[in-house]
């Protein structure tokens, strides 16, 4: 097989963020797209670290050896990963790792900052596409809370909120000092969504877009989920929802008119509703700001990370979220804009600006055959799309 053939996909971001287990319940979905390679990098640091002085690497004491030698155990894997891929001859090779870590600072190990790997590894693996995985903080903070390793530390949610943060930007900083000639394909992913769109989306063959859509103030997204699903068929549909943030942002802001001290959140996950009790004002406080400022940033990221914007107007009413994606689609990252309005006037002449009239799908008539027809345009204009270089 050709280099110029293979792809060569990291999967990064944050730790703690169900990476690894949703990798293992996707690669068995691989089997009939695709000659696959799966390359777990702390797998290769166990195996060389008995040659720097560690006879046994384990999850409970890799942050008990010195930093500096950790760091030799993490680049001489990086060495052996980056040759293996070079030599093989599969049509994929992924190789997985978290970004950056957060620890009690002991040692040689000042600032509690540990980074799983760096701008230097990149540019060894060269990889063709990187995958940003996150999840929803309170699912994420609700796991640490298990974790015996980590439950001792009481990461806050603007802890997370911070890894989160730290593991976009390193990607962001590889991606503006990497060479002019060299292209990259790079996407924030939450876990939320389907597998089959996380195999669509590595495979490559399929068109992708973001979803806008109505969120605040909504309680039943039963419309949004079935034109989701009819999307799949031919696009890899990536979803803003698919993070909870806003559901944060929301409580809080109750909680506040009401001056409660704890707040309880109900989530709606794709596996049903999940509840989350108890959790102090003061700690969403603390990250409030991060939080919304994170909502807006990841959907601006990822826009720019797609083929197209698809507006699914459900409500008569405007959303600022929604107008403010449209935007920053058209004039900022220049992404083609189309918009199901299922309602017999038209859309705000202001929101009409920014959308070609041909992109416009709107009627009173049946949501699904409306919903097919926006479907049938997209299908024949996908090819005419700009290409995503990063």
């Amino acid at each position: 097989m050709s280099s110029k053939d293979k792809q060569v996909i990291l999967i990064t971001g944050p730790p703690g963020n169900g990476r690894d287990e949703y990798l293992q319940e996707a690669l068995p979905k691989f089997e009939k797209q695709a000659k696959l390679g799966y390359y777990h990098i702390f797998d290769y640091m166990q195996k060389t670290a008995s040659s720097h002085g560690v006879p046994h690497l384990t999850r409970e004491n890799v942050f008990d050896i010195a930093k500096a030698t950790l760091e030799r155990i993490r680049d001489s894997a990086f060495a052996k990963v980056t040759y293996e891929v070079s030599e093989s001859q599969n049509e994929i090779d992924i190789i997985s790792t978290p970004a950056v870590f957060k620890v009690t600072p002991w040692g040689d190990y000042f600032t509690g900052k540990v980074n799983g790997i760096t701008l230097d590894h990149i540019k060894q693996l060269k990889p063709t596409k990187i995958i940003v995985f996150i999840d929803d903080l309170l699912r994420v903070r609700e796991q640490m809370r298990k974790d015996p390793l980590r439950k001792r530390m009481r990461l806050a949610l603007r802890d997370l909120a911070d890894w989160r943060e730290s593991a976009i930007e390193m990607v962001q900083d590889y991606v503006d000092k990497r060479a002019y000639s060299e292209t990259l394909d790079w996407i924030i992913f939450p876990k939320e969504h389907p597998v089959k769109t996380f195999v669509d989306l590595l495979v490559g063959q399929k068109p992708r877009i973001y979803l806008s859509y109505h969120i605040t103030g909504q309680e039943d997204f039963k419309d949004v989920q079935r034109f989701m699903e009819k999307l799949c068929d031919s696009f890899v549909c990536i979803d803003p929802y698919t993070i909870k943030d806003w559901d944060i942002v929301t409580t809080y802001d109750e909680a506040l008119v009401q001056k409660k001290k704890k707040l309880t959140i109900r989530v709606n996950y794709r596996d049903g509703v999940k509840t989350f009790s108890d959790i102090p004002v003061q700690e969403v406080e603390d990250a409030i700001d991060l939080i919304r400022t994170q909502i807006v940033q990841r959907d601006f990221l990822i826009i720019a990370n797609v083929h197209a914007t698809v507006v699914y107007h459900r409500s008569e009413n405007p959303s600022y979220g929604v107008m403010a994606e449209v935007i920053h689609s058209v004039t900022r990252v220049n992404r083609p804009v189309y918009v199901l309005y299922p309602f017999e006037t038209r859309p705000s002449p202001f929101f009409e600006h920014f959308v070609k009239h041909e992109n416009i799908v709107f009627g009173n008539g049946a949501i699904e055959s409306l919903e097919d027809e926006m479907i049938e345009k997209l299908e024949s204009d996908c090819k005419d799309w700009p290409t995503i270089v990063s």
